[in-house]
């Protein structure tokens, strides 16, 4: 699942990249005198939004129903205009459909990530809640599969803040990402003495993800 999400975010980034550069591309397009290249720009246009509807049935799409509901008409709608009217469609349908690509370019993004930071949110609970589960059973193998998905999970989570596509505060990707090497630091500790291990620092892991998990349920 932490391999989907990063899935999710790299793929919505690209999408909304895309939707924005055709949107330049169509206004280009309804200047030009060549048909060549109008068909060009709307046939690539037109792939691309084929694809999004695509990808808006794919079960593993984070993006709330109505948002895909939605996606999905504007990409019949995007199709059916450009079918109809082809080259010849005039300046206001060149526009019309430009806009639309600026609109879901960035309401594209705004949605993922909200729905990206409720499932890191979840997962931050869910770790933290499994380290003190493992430590109250005194479980060295339930600890050890704690310790491991916590880590991963840390190591996703600097993974984007280090991405020039995560559109965060420059001062909260860096607080991020020094947690994340503190959490990374201190797990390689924890997982060397199973036996006599430091309750004080693997508090402290608990109540790192929880604090982050209710930040960023707090800030949606």
């Amino acid at each position: 699942m932490l391999d989907e999400i990063k899935e999710q975010i790299d793929g919505a980034s690209e999408e909304a990249e895309l939707l924005s550069e055709y949107a330049n591309s169509l206004e280009n397009a309804a200047r030009s005198h060549s048909d060549n290249y109008k068909l060009l720009v709307l046939d690539e246009n037109l792939k691309m939004w084929v694809a999004i509807e695509a990808s808006m049935k794919n079960p593993k799409n984070l993006m709330p129903k109505e948002i895909k509901e939605n996606l999905t008409k504007l990409s019949k709608y995007v199709e059916q205009i450009t079918i109809s009217q082809g080259v010849n469609m005039t300046d206001s349908y060149y526009r019309s459909l430009a806009e639309i690509n600026r609109q879901i370019s960035q309401g594209l993004m705004e949605s993922v990530n909200t729905n990206l930071a409720q499932q890191e949110a979840y997962f931050l609970a869910r770790c933290g809640l499994d380290l003190s589960e493992a430590c109250k059973a005194k479980d060295k193998e339930w600890m050890v599969v704690a310790l491991d998905n916590n880590q991963r999970l840390w190591v996703m989570i600097k993974t984007l803040m280090s991405s020039n596509k995560t559109k965060l505060p420059e001062e909260t990707k860096e607080n991020l990402i020094k947690l994340a090497d503190y959490v990374a630091s201190n797990t390689i500790k924890l997982g060397k003495n199973l036996d006599e291990m430091d309750q004080k620092i693997l508090d402290t892991l608990i109540n790192i993800n929880r604090q982050i998990s209710e930040g960023l349920l707090g800030h949606q």
